[in-house]
This record gives structure tokens, C-alpha cells and sequence, in this order.
């Protein structure tokens, strides 16, 4: 309704050289900013660099390894018939008003749950997408940062619901208290999260910054009306839906 994934070794030898220093400590990794709205939650197009087309579907950076994965809701990337995921689309985050200011990045694998793929079953509407950089370079999370995923989050978090409707050339929030609609959904009173925002995250505060609790999506792929949206709630098989997903395709 709301819118169509070296340490370093130091020889013996060289530690038994007479008068030798100390072998160099290994380099830090390069720091990632801190994952914020307005960068790290984007937008997904049908198209490419060259031809973006129309955004359709919402999406988020979320904290990996490799700094290259992104999630989204499993009904923007597959058709629940049994045919796989879709791939090639771009995603753009922090889209606004034409603007790229992150650069685009090309969809190139999507982790969905089998029983999505087999019959689109709300309670598995979850996909974790791998990107590189279509006209860029490095991981976009050096350029976004990522969001944590908070696995069982409960209910009853203040929340903010950020996503891309159709028909706007920016990214729509909406605040509200999440609550359980059943075991395995969340609900959210938040009127105005249109089509197109499928996929994006509800972010709550967090220790460390925002975090994501749930995500448009789930029941009625996110909801027939705009007064009241959906989110497959993230626990179990969705720690090891993300494991699969950074253990890349194959």
C-alpha cells in the first residue's frame, strides 16, 4: 500500500632484532558520522544514475560491517509470487528537492525471508539490500553513518516515522507511540505517511542516537489508510535475516 539489502602480524624475528622498536600499532578504521534523518534515511528509484525515474519506496543506512547495507520493507523489492527479489534500482538518501547530496547507489543484491518471497506474508515484509556506489566512491555509510537496528524493541516507544511519499520531492515525519496490534506487528497512529514511504524507518532515541524500532511496512503493506501505519515487528528470524544479508549473495 505504501510503496512497491588485516590484523596486523608482526614477524618474531623482526622483535629479536637488537635495539628495535616497537612494531607500529594497527590503524584505527576511518570514523563513520553519526547516522542523522536527513542522510541517512533516503529514497528508492526504479531507475539509474543517468535516468533516476520516479521514487517510489523509502529506505534507511543501517550500521554493518562493510557499511553497505540498507533496509527497507520486503514488498518494495519483491512481489510475494515466488519470483526472487528485484535488484538495479537506485537508492538515494538524503534526496531533496533534486538534490543527491550523498551521491546515488546501486541496489545490488536484497535479502528477503522465503516466506515473503512465497505468498508476500506480512509478518516477514523485511529486506536488507546490499548498495554500491553508482557515482561515487567508498561505503555509504562513511557518507551517512548507520542507524542501529533495535531487535525486539517492545511498544510504546515515541517514535519519529520518516519516508518519501509519491508525489513529494522530500522526505515527510511523522511522530506518534507505537503499540502492539499483534505479536508479530507493531502499530502506528501517525496520519499523513503516504504512498511511497513503505520502507522507511521509526527511529526512536536511542543511548547512542536514533535507532530503529520498526519500519513501514507489515500489515496491509503498511496500511490502507493514512491515518494508521504498520511494521513487521524485528525479532528472531530478522537478526538472522541481517547475518545472511553481511554475508553477502550465495
Amino acid at each position: 500500500m505504501r510503496g512497491i539489502a588485516g590484523a596486523l602480524v608482526v614477524p618474531i624475528a623482526a622483535l629479536l632484532v637488537a635495539g628495535c622498536a616497537a612494531a607500529p600499532a594497527p590503524s584505527a578504521p576511518p570514523a563513520r558520522p553519526a547516522a542523522a534523518e536527513d542522510g541517512a534515511v533516503g529514497a528508492l528509484f526504479t531507475g539509474t544514475t543517468s535516468d533516476l525515474g520516479d521514487h517510489y519506496c523509502s529506505g534507511a543506512v543501517v550500521d554493518s560491517p562493510a557499511g553497505d547495507l540498507v533496509l527497507t520493507a520486503a514488498h518494495c523489492v519483491a512481489a510475494g509470487d515466488g519470483t526472487p527479489a528485484r535488484t538495479g534500482m537506485s537508492f538515494v538518501p538524503g534526496y531533496h528537492d533534486g538534490v543527491r547530496p550523498h551521491g546515488v547507489w546501486t541496489v545490488t543484491s536484497a535479502v528477503v525471508d522465503p516466506r515473503f518471497l512465497a505468498d508476500a506474508d506480512p509478518d516477514f515484509d523485511v529486506a536488507f539490500l546490499t548498495v554500491q556506489p553508482a557515482d561515487g566512491a567508498g561505503p555509504v555509510q562513511a557518507s551517512t553513518g548507520g542507524f542501529p537496528i533495535a531487535f525486539d524493541p517492545g511498544a510504546g516507544d515515541t517514535v519519529r516515522a520518516i519516508g518519501y511519499p509519491d508525489e513529494d520531492d522530500g522526505p515527510t515525519v511523522r511522530s506518534g507511540v507505537t503499540g502492539r496490534f499483534s505479536p508479530t506487528q507493531l502499530v502506528l497512529p501517525a496520519p499523513g505517511l503516504e504512498d511511497g514511504t513503505s520502507g522507511g524507518p521509526w527511529l526512536r532515541a536511542g543511548a547512542n542516537g536514533p535507532e530503529i524500532v520498526g519500519l513501514t511496512g507489515g500489515y496491509e503493506q503498511g496500511g490502507y489508510t493514512y491515518d494508521t501505519s504498520y511494521s513487521t515487528y524485528l525479532a528472531g528470524s530478522f537478526v538472522e535475516l541481517r547475518q545472511q544479508a553481511l554475508q553477502g549473495p550465495g
